[in-house]
């Protein structure tokens, strides 16, 4: 069965709150649109699109699975258990299932056939810890056995859940999945290397001048 990701997409309005030091709201949205079909398009047939967002509905639909939000459920974790449990009823999700945020401009298909790979078999997680201690990737085997808690600090708070569930865990190292863009500082990183600059995003923010407002030299 091929893994199903879920791409959990904030609304447009309230993207990248922290990025406005360095972005206007229309260049943070264009950003969050940008990563949000990177990390789809690397998905492929496995991304499931949850969202409250009609833009990012209509710009999804016909390509990947769209979830719209429970008006019902309040947060990003009730809102995810809430999706995971429609997921497993409706047969889409069985054993296993990737949570993926939407803003990892260096993810491709490849990057999460290795995270994949990682996995030990049934009673394990493996997870990717952002730079400040997020959790960008998390593939449960199975879900469903401890409480989502994303937020500052996710990475501890969930590695200790798991291992309290009694599930394996692996701390992956995927260089792909470590980079998220969530602040300026982070946006500066993905721009120092010619690597960054060549992904998507890094495209566009270097067409709308991002490296000369942080002052960065491109590589």
């Amino acid at each position: 069965m091929t893994l199903p990701v879920l791409v959990p997409v904030n609304r447009l309005d309230q993207a990248k709150g922290r990025l406005a030091p360095l972005l206007s709201e229309a260049e943070r949205e264009e950003l969050a649109l940008i990563t949000a079909e990177t990390v789809a398009h690397a998905a492929g047939e496995a991304a499931i699109i949850l969202t409250a967002d009609p833009r990012i509905r209509a710009r999804m639909a016909g390509r990947y699975r769209v979830l719209a939000e429970d008006p019902a459920l309040t947060g990003l974790n009730a809102q995810l258990e809430g999706a995971v449990a429609k997921l497993r009823a409706d047969g889409t999700v069985g054993d296993r299932l990737l949570i993926l945020h939407a803003d990892l401009p260096f993810v491709r298909g490849w990057t999460i056939e290795a995270l994949e790979g990682e996995d030990p078999g049934p009673e394990s997680v493996v997870m990717v810890r952002s730079r400040d201690g997020g959790t960008n990737a998390m593939l449960l085997h199975p879900p469903g056995r401890f409480a989502l808690a994303y937020g500052p600090g996710s990475f501890a708070r969930h590695v200790a859940a798991a291992r309290a569930a009694g599930l394996r865990v692996v701390e992956s190292e995927n260089r792909e999945l470590v980079l998220d863009l969530d602040t300026p500082a982070d946006v500066a990183e993905l721009l120092r290397t010619a690597r960054g600059q060549q992904t998507a995003a890094g495209h566009y923010l270097l067409a709308i001048g991002a490296d000369r407002r942080l002052g960065v030299t491109q590589a």
